[in-house]
């Protein structure tokens, strides 16, 4: 696996449209309700985490498309 690490900081991924989950060919992204909801009357809150970061090529798509700047990729490790 190349070992790639993605971090991503806060950001509001519905005013972009979940644009670095769309974008990723390898599915690193996933959104993620920011807290339990019971009351499925109110919109839940969504983050953005790089829950599969293991699956990342590091093809940069996630950090040229998030307009935010919150996602960082770095890596390979040396020697992989």
């Amino acid at each position: 696996m190349p070992g790639y690490k993605v971090s991503v900081k806060p950001c509001d991924p519905a005013a972009c449209g979940y644009r670095c989950q769309e974008l990723c060919p390898a599915g690193v992204f996933l959104a993620a309700p920011k807290k339990k909801y019971t009351d499925h009357s109110v919109e839940p809150d969504y983050r953005i985490t790089p829950r599969f970061s293991w699956f990342c090529d590091g093809c940069l798509e996630c950090v040229t498309a998030c307009p935010d700047g919150a996602i960082e990729v770095n890596g390979p490790p040396t020697g992989a």
